[in-house]
């Protein structure tokens, strides 16, 4: 979801334009890409391959599954066999929907399934895996791998059934006669799915994500390492190669304990209990990056021709010369045709397991187990309901407009409702009535922050309706600056870019004007607004501050005074500051206490009338140029007792020099230096003809006395 934002004097054709949004400017939301539109919510539309929305091709839920999950599907005769958990039952739909129970696995889960072209259907069991071929009124077991899982079943080129295993990661190939053996034992723990190609069969692992390859000979090739650590399913490219899911989350097994190691016993049993498996209702893994990437191989170096960003690919198939994508955790299904994705439906049910190639697409899902038969595109009632879309503050809304293509637009019909918390609740507007046309007007949707819009096609409207944008205009409240931090940097700091070098670069005081008395510092050349460094400057203080404006308005600030304590109104310091600092030369007000205040404006980025401002008074400042003064000097055994005072300023440190040697820290009486008047013991030899002492207050004042003449 992107938002953009345009001057209103740019929608007037003027040439001027503010550098920055303002809360008078208006903005848009913009949707234009299927990123944008698959973020909100299709019933009965899909989006093509050039992120427009159109009619989706029709899905009738041809049978309810009772089984919580279906793991695995293959098309048997007119029907389709399912692979389901916890149970371990082995059920047939047929295409009127009817669902019969074939067969119950002594193991909860069945993860494989392989139907042979002469009717034969082989089932993999897990945990403690066998597999079994079905029979007459119920299956025979064939073999016995002593594996924890059976993840895939394929018949090679060659003839044998292939196994594919975890925990070990192992591959076995079974013969006619049931006799097994171990063809490889393999570096990942997984091995997760199995692809027969002409002369060999991909390999998909979990752990390092690989696409590998088997020939008769036992020969293993890598043919890819993707970034996802898994690879979930394989279909053909109708070209002679092939296409890969490399997934970037495991959502479909886990170990009661949480173990995944390898060091569990050959059945897979741990001192905790039995390993069970289980599907996520959303990938354990959902950090920011690439969920899924489809990989393509075959005639060249294979490589990742699209990805998803937000849906975890489970299944692959060819579909109508394009290949077919079932995801979870959205029920989206999506296509790739000439590289370019379509989304082609978006299922209630939460993940796609299987797709099934045939005349008419066959979608096998869970969490919702159920079978799918896709049609025709819809002909009924069609709807799209936007993602949220933030304004960022409180805002009027002033049109929709559409862009695409529909050669009767009277069935479609817009509407948007607004709120103030993220998620649409009760607390949100009505939808707006439903209006066609190119645009629509927004003057009935209440201000708010949140704002979603709805599309409707009308039953037997819109059949060749593509919308490849939608805009909506809006424009924020103006909302008031916030001052989060004001204060005042010590005595004689100064701030200065971080790149000023005063080798090459000079900061000139800026005389006093007519319209007040501070001299301040300005860079021979414009700073460039990025980091700032700390120089000393004798005389001078900075104020700096934190500020922010609700709308990223351009602020300017201004900066007024008063003696501490005094009533009445604040003394102009300087106005139109445009960074969050001030220095200035402080010997233009007398030693005493003072207390300034910083207004913040959003005054750039609005009319006049318009534009808010917020205030904040500093702590008390003091302002202090009289060093310390000498209150008397006192003989003691070994040295003097010498009494400073300070009118404004704590007494920071003090050195002795004696007979022009170097300085030397003279102690106070009481221990600590910290005090506007302090008694300090200074140690003289006996016979020393010069004795100075220099003392700094906390305004960096600065004065020496020879105690010598004081004795």
């Amino acid at each position: 979801m992107r938002g953009r934002w345009l001057a209103g004097a740019a929608l007037l054709g003027l040439s001027a334009m503010s550098a920055a949004a303002a809360a008078t400017e208006v903005r848009y939301f913009e949707q234009q890409s299927r990123q944008d539109f698959a973020a909100g919510e299709l019933h009965g539309l899909a989006i093509d391959a050039e992120g427009a929305l159109k009619r989706a091709r029709s899905f009738e839920r041809v049978a309810e599954i009772e089984e919580p999950f279906v793991f695995a599907a293959v098309p048997a005769g007119d029907g389709w066999i399912l692979g389901t958990g916890s149970s371990g039952r082995v059920l047939r739909v047929d295409p009127d929907g009817r669902v019969e129970s074939l067969w119950t696995a002594p193991e909860p889960e069945i993860f494989a399934l392989w139907a042979d072209p002469d009717g034969a259907v082989f089932v993999g069991s897990s945990p403690n895996g066998k597999v079994y071929r079905l029979a007459a009124g119920g299956a025979e077991e064939v073999f016995d791998p002593q594996e924890t899982y059976i993840w895939a079943l394929a018949r090679a080129p060659w003839g044998e059934l292939l196994v594919a295993t975890g925990d070990e990661g192992r591959l076995y190939a079974v013969a006619e006669d049931g006799a097994g053996r171990r063809v490889f034992d393999g570096d990942e723990t997984h091995l997760r799915s199995l692809h027969p190609l002409q002369d060999t069969v991909l390999i998909g692992t979990a752990g390092d994500g690989l696409v590998q390859s088997i020939d008769a000979g036992g020969r293993l090739r890598t043919l890819f390492d993707a970034d996802q650590p898994e690879v979930l399913a394989f279909a053909d490219d109708g070209a002679g190669g092939w296409y890969a899911a490399a997934v970037d989350s495991e959502a479909s097994f886990t170990r009661r304990g949480g173990s995944d190691d390898k060091d569990d016993d050959e059945n897979g049993e741990e001192d905790d209990g039995e390993p069970v498996v289980e599907v996520s209702e959303s990938p354990p893994r959902a950090e920011a990056g690439t969920r899924t990437a489809i990989v393509r191989g075959g005639s060249g170096d294979p490589r990742r021709v699209a990805t998803l960003e937000r849906d975890t690919a489970y299944s692959l198939a060819r579909v109508d010369d394009a290949l077919w994508i079932g995801t979870g955790v959205e029920g989206n299904v999506y296509s790739l045709a000439e590289d370019k994705l379509s989304l082609e439906a978006s299922l209630d049910d939460r993940q796609v397991m299987a797709i099934l190639p045939g005349p008419e697409p066959v979608l096998v899902t869970t969490n919702g187990a159920a079978v799918h038969r896709g049609g025709a595109p819809l002909a009924g009632p069609a709807s799209y309901v936007s993602a949220t879309l933030d304004a960022g503050a409180v805002s009027r809304f002033g049109t929709l407009s559409w862009h695409g293509e529909a050669a009767d637009s009277g069935g479609l019909a817009f509407s948007a409702r607004s709120g103030s918390s993220s998620e649409p609740d009760a607390t949100w507007s009505d939808w707006s009535a439903p209006a066609g046309g190119s645009e629509v007007g927004l003057a009935d949707v209440p201000a708010g922050r949140f704002l979603q819009w709805r599309l409707e096609l009308a039953a037997g409207a819109g059949a060749d309706v593509r919308v490849s944008s939608v805009e909506l205009s809006y424009r924020q409240n103006n909302g008031e600056p916030a001052i989060s931090e004001f204060t005042a940097m010590d005595p004689g700091q100064v701030l200065v870019p971080a790149a000023f070098n005063p080798g090459d670069q000079i900061y000139e005081p800026a005389h006093p004007n007519r319209e007040g008395i501070f001299t301040t510092l300005s860079p021979a050349a414009e700073s460039d607004g990025g980091r700032l460094k700390t120089l000393w400057r004798q005389g001078y203080r900075t104020l700096r501050w934190e500020a922010e404006d609700p709308n990223e308005d351009e602020m300017e600030y201004g900066l007024a005074f008063r003696v501490a304590g005094a009533e009445g109104d604040w003394l102009a310091m300087a106005e139109e500051i445009d960074e969050s600092y001030y220095s200035f030369d402080a010997t233009a007000l007398p030693d005493g206490l003072y207390r300034f205040r910083l207004t913040a404006s959003d005054r750039p980025g609005n009319a006049a009338d318009a534009a808010l401002a917020a205030d904040r008074i500093s702590e008390p400042v003091v302002i202090d140029h009289t060093p310390p003064r000498l209150a008397g000097v006192a003989a003691r055994p070994g040295g003097l007792a010498v009494e400073i005072v300070d009118e404004l300023s704590p007494i920071r440190s003090a050195e002795l020099s004696v007979d022009a040697g170097s300085w030397e820290a003279v102690a106070s009486a009481d221990g600590l230096l910290d005090g506007r008047a302090e008694t300090l013991e200074a140690r003289v030899p006996a016979g020393a003809r010069l004795v100075l002492l220099r003392v700094v207050d906390a305004a960096f004042n600065t004065a020496t006395f020879n105690l010598g003449e004081e004795q």
